[in-house]
């Protein structure tokens, strides 16, 4: 019988983020990428050269976790950067060769686990799934604002 917390959506959810997160390492440490660098490097592939503001707010992370992010990535020669043309203090961050060329073997990866969660649930309990996911979501970041 399920104890009360593990009747909890917050708990369930948390459980499948530790899930999905282990399961995405497994895919991706034989290529030297942490999964908090994933999300990174899909914001890259899909628009390279952005700030680190505008990665934060993409990734929605804190800016010191993210700084922390791409100082690892540059040590790794995931990324490198260079100033912002219109405004100096802003660093462009960029993807390095290697980076570009891991995108189709990570993004497989990714779509595995995906794959791998999804094993048996019908495409309307998973778009239902995922409605519902993004309408909670919602919900609390508005709860968020003052």
């Amino acid at each position: 019988m399920a104890s009360e917390p593990e009747k909890s959506p917050a708990y369930v959810i948390n459980h499948l983020s530790r899930l999905f997160t282990q399961s995405l390492y497994d895919q991706l440490k034989s290529h030297g990428v942490a999964p908090g660098q994933f999300p990174v490097l899909m914001c890259l592939w899909d628009q390279d050269g952005l700030t680190q503001r505008e990665l934060y707010e993409r990734v929605k992370i804190e800016q010191a976790t993210m700084s922390n992010t791409l100082k690892r990535m540059e040590r790794d020669c995931l990324i490198y950067r260079e100033p912002d043309p219109a405004d100096r203090r802003a660093m462009r961050i960029h993807l390095t060769g290697m980076a570009k060329n891991l995108q189709g073997t990570l993004t497989k990866g990714a779509k595995s686990v995906v794959k791998s969660a999804f094993d048996g649930v019908k495409k309307k309990d998973r778009k239902a799934l995922m409605e519902l996911l993004e309408h909670m979501i919602g919900n609390l970041e508005k709860a968020e604002k003052p």
